[in-house]
């Protein structure tokens, strides 16, 4: 018998790859995408989400795109700043992190470099965000112990991704920064908040009432991992709705992840269905 084939790569849409004419451009691009992973690292330790990037190069110029989510200590953090003035001292203190950002863009070897920066903040449904903290917001005292701001993110975040406008992989990066300090007696009551999670994105009228909301049909999580403390790695399946994962012509998205915990490693899939 044949080898049963892969349709999660099956059903991506193949772009047009052109290759490299030169060795100047093969460096140029990876010296892109090091600078991005750099600015992702460099953003991160500010408390700022990089959602999206693009890279392009054109005759020796460099065009990034980022799109970035401020989360709720950051936006505290900039109240603070604007309401007092700014003092001498406080551009001292970040000078090391500009010597570096300009070091790294000493790399690309372009004669211009264009960033483009776009704030996705701006795009929350504040009607959304009320409805899912409203049916969320009972889960704070037993997920979000003393991590009230990481509950508003995450409230946040699940509105874009129900509008379609981030990514799965930023989704699911959230979800494991939930389960990531988690012991492991509520390893239950996180799959429990998932179950209801993915109930309500998938069949609640109030939901699939507003207009902007995405026609989401199914949704599938998969962990795998020590669950519970288990002397062995178990996996563990959850499934909301219909989720067609052996045909080509579904809007299927698909995204993993790695989440470092106390106890081990534990790999998250997700698959999320589409109707167009």
């Amino acid at each position: 018998m044949g080898q049963k084939s892969n349709t999660i790569t099956l059903r991506k849409v193949q772009k047009n790859l052109s290759f490299w004419e030169s060795e100047k451009e093969s460096k140029q691009f990876l010296y892109g995408l090091k600078f991005s992973f750099f600015l992702e690292q460099l953003l991160s330790r500010k408390n700022i989400l990089l959602v999206d990037k693009t890279i392009n190069f054109v005759n020796s110029q460099c065009f990034f795109n980022f799109t970035l989510f401020f989360r709720m200590s950051k936006l505290a953090v900039l109240k603070k700043k604007i309401s007092k003035t700014y003092k001498a001292h406080s551009f001292s203190k970040n000078i090391n992190l500009i010597k570096l950002f300009f070091k790294q863009l000493s790399y690309l070897r372009t004669n211009l470099v264009l960033l483009n920066f776009r704030n996705i903040n701006k795009d929350i449904n504040a009607n959304l965000v009320k409805l899912l903290y409203q049916k969320i917001g009972r889960f704070a005292g037993v997920l979000f112990s003393r991590r009230f701001n990481l509950l508003i993110d995450f409230v946040k975040i699940a509105s874009l991704f129900c509008e379609k406008k981030v990514p799965l992989q930023t989704f699911l990066s959230m979800l494991g920064q939930i389960f990531r300090i988690l012991p492991k007696r509520k390893h239950n009551r996180f799959f429990f908040f998932l179950k209801y999670l993915f109930g309500l994105i998938v069949s609640s009228s109030e939901l699939k009432s507003l207009p902007t909301m995405s026609n989401i049909c199914g949704i599938k999580f998969v962990v795998n991992g020590k669950l519970q403390g288990k002397t062995r790695a178990d996996s563990s399946c959850i499934q909301v709705g219909a989720v067609p994962i052996q045909s080509l012509d579904k809007s299927i998205e698909f995204s993993r992840l790695h989440v470092y915990t106390l106890y081990g490693v534990f790999g998250f899939r997700m698959w999320i269905y589409r109707k167009n």
